[in-house]
């Protein structure tokens, strides 16, 4: 087979200019085309219009597919692996906790002080890396608050979720991890089925509808779920925003002078630097987009960076545009599997964005901007900053 781009593998590679490569597909005119993925072959989709559809049609590219081959053994029979109506109870069942009106309870109680806390710990320091110091640990603290996890076992915890995203890379040591998650959570998820409080797992545990209930195993897998879908995209996105932001300086000059512009920024910065670059699924069935026939078991990747980089449907795509309000965003996926951590993620951003920007005066790059890595889950994964002076939380 001949493949666009033989000298990638999407799987493996950094490709340190991806958006730029995606880029002159889309300008050739492709929409399909075969690339090297983990050593075998795949098909990426790179325009907006065919990324949307196929995320609205399961019946060729189901996330079930993808997520029974390659996240099950490690995170269980979770929502990914759901189709029809399993995963219509499933869903309803932890929805609950992440809608726009649960988010915004968390803001004042959780999100706003955790990003506080973390600031503060900088302490007397002036220079850091501030994805390992505040990007990284504040997605996955505000989990593990959330699920009420006791604050000494999370560092242990963090170990282990670290270990699941061997898989399948090094399955034997992602297996234990996996084995080493369940084992700490169980013991938690039955002392809040005896005794509810306040956390996400008391929740879970409670949680029914149409007379179904959430099994232990169910709940391990929405928690293993949650450290990848919800704490490794958003501190991905959370780097490059600040990468962009900081790498601008009439851009963080307006930011500064206006917060009220702090939601458009987040906007863009999903557009532009949603960490989920390129999302494995699998089709069974095969497909064809325009004049290109996918055979039938061959792993797809949407092009979700393409999409949102797609000059079909955002003019001007490659710019930071406040102004913009960008319409039709297939950052978060589409129905029916659409992103049930949309909205905290979103506050997430917006709170971080803010409160850096507000109490780091003078806050600036020390190695200038830095390169995103990988053509998958991609992102800034390191991010040297200093400042003049840190102001206290109001």
């Amino acid at each position: 087979m001949e493949y666009a781009l033989p000298e990638v593998d999407f799987g493996r590679d950094e490709v340190p200019d991806l958006e730029a490569q995606l880029a002159t597909l889309q300008a050739q005119g492709k929409r399909v085309v075969p690339v090297r993925y983990l050593g075998a072959t795949a098909w990426p989709m790179v325009r907006h219009e065919d990324v949307g559809r196929a995320f609205r049609d399961p019946k060729q590219f189901p996330a079930a597919a993808a997520n029974l081959r390659y996240s099950l053994p490690v995170q269980g029979r979770t929502l990914l692996c759901m189709e029809g109506e399993e995963h219509r109870i499933h869903r309803a069942l932890v929805a609950e906790a992440f809608q726009p009106q649960a988010v915004q309870a968390l803001v004042a109680p959780l999100l706003r002080p955790l990003a506080n806390e973390l600031i503060d710990a900088f302490g007397a320091r002036r220079q850091l890396d501030l994805v390992a110091e505040y990007c990284h640990p504040y997605p996955l603290r505000v989990i593990t608050r959330l699920l009420g996890i006791p604050a000494p076992n999370e560092a242990q915890l963090f170990g282990w979720v670290r270990g699941l995203f061997d898989y399948p890379f090094h399955p034997e040591s992602a297996l234990k991890a996996a084995a080493e998650v369940d084992a700490f959570l169980l013991p938690l998820i039955h002392a809040r089925r005896a005794v509810p409080a306040q956390d996400l797992i008391s929740r879970l545990a409670r949680a029914q509808v149409e007379g179904r209930r959430l099994s232990d195993e169910d709940i391990l897998g929405f928690v293993k779920l949650l450290f990848p879908a919800g704490a490794d995209t958003t501190y991905l996105t959370l780097g490059s925003m600040m990468n962009a932001v900081l790498s601008d300086d009439a851009l963080r000059a307006r930011l500064v002078a206006d917060p009220a512009l702090i939601p458009q920024a987040v906007e863009e910065s999903v557009r532009l630097f949603g960490a989920v670059a390129l999302l494995p699924r699998y089709t069974e069935t095969g497909a064809r987009i325009g004049d290109v026939d996918i055979p039938p078991d061959s792993w797809v990747l949407f092009g979700v960076r393409s999409a949102g980089r797609d000059a079909a449907q955002y003019p001007e795509p490659d710019q930071f545009d406040l102004a913009r309000h960008a319409q039709r965003l297939v950052t978060f996926g589409g129905v029916p599997h659409f992103c049930l951590g949309v909205h905290l993620a979103r506050a997430e951003l917006t709170i971080t964005l803010e409160l850096l920007l507000a109490r780091l005066k003078g806050l600036r790059l020390t190695a200038g901007s830095m390169p995103q890595t990988s053509a998958v889950l991609r992102g800034v994964r390191r991010l040297p900053v200093a400042f003049d002076e840190l102001v206290p939380a109001r």
